[in-house]
């Protein structure tokens, strides 16, 4: 995706997030819903991830003749913010395991479909990674645009930890599988944690200058 086009659709994405995350904290606040309110401010450390790719792409468009390695740029400073938010979902997920929370399903549920729902709308905003032909696989592969890459697992990050929330608190609300709130908690870490590890070798490498885009 050019640098152009992703500015446009980070943007878009970036209104619905703060949008989101403004309904969120005042409802939240309102209804006394600390699930609610805290995934607001959730949102707003999405934002600032979304910000970054905003910023690269700004940066891009000016200096073409840099544009590889500011998207490099973009996706390991991503990638890091990713890697921290794995690495907070694991450490909390852990935490419960010694000191158990009472959960508030119907709000926890609530906040997860909210969250979900919003991560779908910002996925088909971005669009994915989209291949014409099977015999531009590897050339595209090395022309990703590894800024769009990091915003896009961030988004999907998001949606892919809703996906596993939503099903761990119908588990425990229904079946009483509390347990199973920390363990897919930690799946879900560890499986972010891998994708930002990858992001990060494969911006690394560009940066370092050990392979071109």
């Amino acid at each position: 995706m050019d640098n152009v086009l992703l500015k446009k659709r980070t943007m878009a994405v970036i209104i619905i997030t703060l949008i989101t995350m403004a309904a969120e904290i005042y409802f939240g606040i309102i209804s006394h819903s600390m699930a609610l309110t805290a995934d607001g401010f959730h949102m707003g450390t999405h934002a600032l991830a979304l910000a970054i790719t905003f910023i690269v792409c700004i940066f891009a468009i000016k200096y073409k003749d840099k544009t590889e390695k500011l998207n490099a740029l973009g996706g390991y400073t991503s990638a890091i913010l990713l890697g921290f938010t794995s690495l907070a979902i694991i450490y909390e997920s852990v935490e419960r395991f010694f000191k158990p929370l009472e959960i508030s399903f119907t709000d926890a549920i609530l906040v997860a479909v909210i969250g979900l729902v919003v991560n779908l709308i910002c996925v088909m905003v971005m669009g994915g990674h989209h291949h014409h032909h099977d015999c531009h696989h590897s050339h595209e592969k090395e022309n990703e645009n590894l800024n769009f890459k990091a915003a896009y697992l961030h988004i999907l990050a998001d949606a892919f930890t809703s996906i596993l929330a939503i099903a761990a608190l119908l588990l425990g609300k229904y079946f009483g599988l509390v347990f199973l709130d920390p363990c897919i908690g930690i799946l879900g870490g560890l499986i972010i944690a891998k994708w930002a590890v990858d992001l990060i070798k494969s911006s690394s490498l560009i940066l370092l200058d050990f392979k071109t885009v």
